[in-house]
């Protein structure tokens, strides 16, 4: 079963949270990396399957609008069940990736602020994959897929949109 308390707006604060404390342990299955980008680090969670399957793409998921790496978690577990490296990232202001205030969030970050911290994941997994990526949106995440493949930001293998 799904574990949906995950959607919280926990996560949503007034002002920059303090620094203190690791975020929780990634969860079985998956270890969590940090990238550097010009505003902070983004967290990016992944699945490496036992076993390689070949020829197959990693695939990228994009949360939505509360989301966060863990609510990809247990999706991210067939692809690695079946020989797919996939990679969750978390936007500014989501999970362990920095945060900026929630008004400055709210108020001041722009579609493009937000793309671009998808797009440095997306280019850190296809860089360390050595390749394009099929990425998978929910929600806002697909949106911004959308418009990152617009902009041709990046070049991809696929892109699905889930609701």
């Amino acid at each position: 079963m799904l574990n949906f308390l995950h959607l919280s707006y926990q996560h949503l604060h007034w002002r920059r949270p303090s620094p203190g404390g690791l975020p929780a342990a990634a969860p079985k299955g998956t270890i969590r990396i940090f990238i550097s980008t010009p505003k902070g680090d983004l967290e990016l969670l992944r699945a490496k399957p036992a076993h390689l399957a070949p020829g197959i793409p990693p695939v990228v998921f994009l949360h939505g609008g509360v989301g966060r790496v863990w609510v990809w978690h247990e999706y991210m577990r067939y692809p690695a069940d079946h020989g797919v490296r996939s990679y969750a990232v978390s936007a500014r202001g989501h999970g362990a990736s920095w945060h900026p205030s929630f008004l400055q969030m709210l108020y001041v970050t722009t579609k493009r602020e937000l793309a671009n911290d998808f797009v440095a994941g997306i280019r850190a997994v296809q860089e360390w994959e050595g390749g394009e990526a099929v990425l998978v949106g929910h929600s806002s995440g697909g949106g911004l897929g959308q418009f990152i493949l617009g902009e041709g930001d990046v070049s991809v293998k696929g892109l699905a949109l889930l609701g």
